[in-house]
């Protein structure tokens, strides 16, 4: 109960100082307290990361919409609606990955030197992304 109260606060802190920094700290310490102690990877963290994934975009829109430029007339429905698709697509995407996860296959070196580049090359596109996005060209 802590956990989540002090995410809550860092993301409402975040969200009234609009500083988009408070949000994935609060998201992933959220995350942390569902995923953490189940151990186990049931069908509903799917649904309890999307509604993470909801809950980071909205609160990355309404930063957005108290920024410099005034949002054009006629984006509201469209956004929401790419959003709510995007959640949508990510309940089958992610149940898909957790089948996927639970599929036994031999290791090798190969195989794990394959699946650590593309772990470093995930991280590096969000960092590039994330810059981008800190620097206004996105």
């Amino acid at each position: 109960m802590t956990g989540s109260g002090a995410a809550l606060a860092i993301l409402g802190l975040g969200l009234i100082a609009r500083r988009v920094e408070a949000i994935p700290i609060a998201l992933v310490l959220v995350g942390a307290l569902h995923v953490i102690p189940n151990g186990d990877q049931p069908i509903g963290t799917v649904i309890y990361g999307s509604g993470l994934l909801l809950t980071a975009e909205l609160a990355y829109w309404s930063i957005d919409e108290h920024g410099r430029l005034p949002v054009e007339r006629g984006v509201l429905a469209p956004r929401l609606l790419a959003i709510l698709a995007v959640v949508a697509a990510s309940i089958p995407a992610g149940a898909l990955v957790l089948l996927a996860a639970d599929v036994d296959i031999s290791r090798s070196a190969a195989s794990s030197v394959a699946g650590a580049t593309a772990i470093v090359a995930c991280v590096a596109l969000l960092a590039a992304l994330a810059r981008a996005r800190a620097r206004g060209r996105w």
